[in-house]
């Protein structure tokens, strides 16, 4: 088998404006997301999204005429020649196709072939930003009545309105639900740690980018000085060398990653940072709503829970479906027990949404 062609799709479709904290540029009516296929001359594809902008005939050049099935091979290769290119745009989307079409060709899917340490996984609903605490509390009443028994917050950057509100969220869904908060690497370390004490004394379950993400040296003072978990390295490229950084600098409790962005490696380069993390003994966490996150966290065993933005769906394209939008009445995924990734993809959608192709 030979790979003999790739093609990106760019999709644009209408969707609901949201915001994120103070400082972060909101999503307007109008969602942008790639749809890259990697063809074969067997007529097996291999589907990923998050394309990421890279030279397509730069990415050509080192694809076409290679085995898809040497995955490690060809990351490899792309990862050493990340510094003078754009490959490091297309490492990820590249490599989860690969991973794809080989869950196609053997008939499995995806998390199975990287290990499958488990057949389902509690998700945490994660919000958006919202504009009132009473809006956060109606959203937590409907999730909590979906099944779901953990949250993360996402809000405004405000040191005394995120107070209120994390005190208010624990006060109205008890001790038994976990909560989680995240805080966008915003706030610098006097806010950091005082927020951080809050988050503890409310039995919080991790605190997430608490402060600049690049800062290692502030991290590991901030992680000195708490004991709530710090889950990190999220935002900062580099995949499992970045993700040792952070934890033989002191800096990191729960190591955060993701198959499909910010040159992590794709599911290569993050079931290479899970084993990293499971050599220290700590958690590896997903970030993510994507099928790709799905498949890793069920393949890793110290992955505790997959990530489900609210509503279900909200960045995916309406014309690709997919199994983790989908929780169950006791707040679990699952992946559907199809070959690869198991995307169902309407193609005359498909067509209709692209605005611009690229092969």
């Amino acid at each position: 088998m030979k790979i003999t062609g790739l093609q990106v799709h760019t999709l644009e479709w209408d969707r609901k404006p949201y915001q994120w904290r103070d400082g972060l540029p909101p999503g307007g009516p109008k969602a942008r997301e790639t749809l890259l296929r990697i063809m074969t001359d067997e007529g097996v594809e291999g589907y990923s999204t998050h394309w990421g902008g890279a030279n397509i005939e730069e990415v050509k050049w080192k694809l076409l005429g290679r085995d898809p099935l040497r995955i490690e091979e060809i990351w490899q290769d792309l990862w050493r020649n990340l510094r003078t290119s754009t490959f490091g745009s297309a490492i990820d989307a590249v490599d989860v196709a690969l991973w794809d079409l080989m869950g196609k060709v053997t008939g499995q899917p995806v998390y199975r072939l990287l290990g499958g340490a488990k057949n389902r996984i509690p998700g945490y609903a994660s919000t958006l930003t919202l504009d009132s605490i009473g809006e956060f509390l109606d959203l937590a009443d409907d999730c909590l009545a979906r099944g779901y028994k953990a949250i993360k917050l996402h809000a405004w950057g405000r040191v005394q309105e995120e107070e209120a509100l994390f005190r208010a969220l624990r006060k109205h869904v008890g001790d038994e639900i976990v909560l989680m908060y995240d805080a966008s690497s915003y706030f610098n370390f006097e806010d950091a740690l005082y927020l951080g004490h809050v988050l503890e004394d409310l039995n919080y379950y991790w605190y997430e980018e608490p402060m600049d993400h690049l800062n290692l040296t502030a991290l590991a003072r901030l992680r000195n000085e708490l004991k709530i978990p710090l889950a990190v390295a999220e935002a900062s490229v580099g995949g499992p060398f970045n993700a040792l950084d952070h934890i033989v600098a002191g800096a990191a409790d729960i190591i955060i990653t993701d198959p499909l962005i910010k040159m992590k490696g794709g599911f290569t380069g993050v079931m290479k940072t899970a084993h990293i993390c499971e050599a220290y003994g700590i958690q590896c966490a997903l970030h993510g709503w994507q099928i790709p996150s799905l498949h890793a966290a069920l393949a890793i065993q110290n992955c505790r829970y997959f990530e489900s933005l609210q509503p279900e769906g909200f960045f995916i394209p309406p014309g690709i479906h997919v199994a983790s939008t989908e929780v169950d009445a006791d707040g679990y995924f699952a992946a559907w027990e199809k070959p690869g990734l198991g995307m169902e993809i309407d193609w005359e959608w498909i067509e209709s949404h692209t605005v611009k192709t690229d092969r």
